[in-house]
């Protein structure tokens, strides 16, 4: 079997222990990616990124210049006071880097905005508390519309980038929750389907080498046919003007808040002119990976 790329905790031990896959090694502090990119490379894997789960703010977070070639998800707690980050821009922007900050926080929706206007790419982070859409829908906005040069901002740049009216869209990787792409171990090695399911001690399977059995590969095929379950159930969520770009994301808060189904609507007029403009420009897109 083909693995997706496996996220799991910087456990040197662990590491060793896995062979031939692409690794997604969290961390809880800057200082501990450089040590941890230097352990996959010893072992017989690849490295597609580190994730930093700091409680930092990203102002107060130090990034060495040794970290330039290594591919960082960057998830701060907080934006923080831009005068202790200004210092630091320069060295950013020459990083292989994406900030992901919690939108429960505006000014952390500030933060992205001000980040993106400097270069750095960065991503909302949903479901950590309540949800300004209308702050969220200035965001995405301004992500896409604005003229002048400026980092992207996931996961609107990637949604309008390949919306397809034909066919529904998933951008769960975004936030390393996609169980095609990604498969999570804890520090033990059991594999669950997505780091929340983790948390909650639900695991598909003991360890990667158990993911040859039929039965654990059906649990991957499964959670991909989920969004189903919404059509059956006749959910709220599958006649929603937005379900193409969302498929239930956020269909736990219906329906004490619908604020979702009118920002999603406003991002679809959004990528029409977003789509329109990519026609009009007859821009050139750069290849991707």
């Amino acid at each position: 079997m083909n693995l997706p790329k496996i996220v799991c905790p910087f456990d040197p031990g662990l590491i060793q222990s896995i062979t031939g896959c692409a690794l997604v090694v969290r961390v809880k502090h800057i200082s501990d990616v450089a040590e941890a990119a230097e352990q996959v490379g010893k072992s017989r894997n690849r490295l597609a990124c580190v994730i930093v789960e700091s409680d930092d703010p990203l102002a107060d977070m130090k990034f060495p210049e040794q970290l330039q070639n290594i591919p960082l998800a960057v998830m701060a707690v907080s934006f923080g006071r831009f005068s202790n980050l200004a210092r630091q821009v320069n060295m950013l922007r020459g990083l292989n880097l994406r900030v992901y900050l919690p939108c429960a926080n505006p000014e952390n929706i500030a933060g992205l905005r001000i980040l993106s206007s400097l270069g750095i790419h960065g991503c909302a982070m949903f479901g950590n508390g309540a949800t300004d859409w209308e702050a969220i829908a200035d965001l995405m906005t301004y992500a896409l519309l604005e003229r002048t040069p400026h980092g992207s901002i996931e996961p609107f740049t990637f949604i309008a980038s390949n919306y397809d009216p034909l066919s529904y869209l998933d951008w769960g990787f975004l936030y390393f929750d996609d169980p095609e792409r990604f498969l999570h171990l804890d520090e033990n090695g059991r594999v669950a389907l997505s780091h929340a399911e983790l948390l909650k001690q639900r695991f598909i399977a003991d360890n990667i080498l158990e993911l040859s059995e039929p039965a654990k590969c059906l649990a991957i095929s499964d959670r991909q046919e989920a969004w189903r379950e919404y059509f059956i159930d006749n959910h709220p969520c599958a006649s929603c003007d937005g379900w193409k770009i969302c498929v239930g994301r956020f269909a736990a808060r219906i329906p004490e808040d619908r604020g979702c189904s009118d920002f999603f609507r406003e991002m679809l007029s959004v990528v029409r002119q977003y789509k329109a403009r990519k026609i009009e420009s007859k821009e050139h897109p750069i290849w991707q990976p």
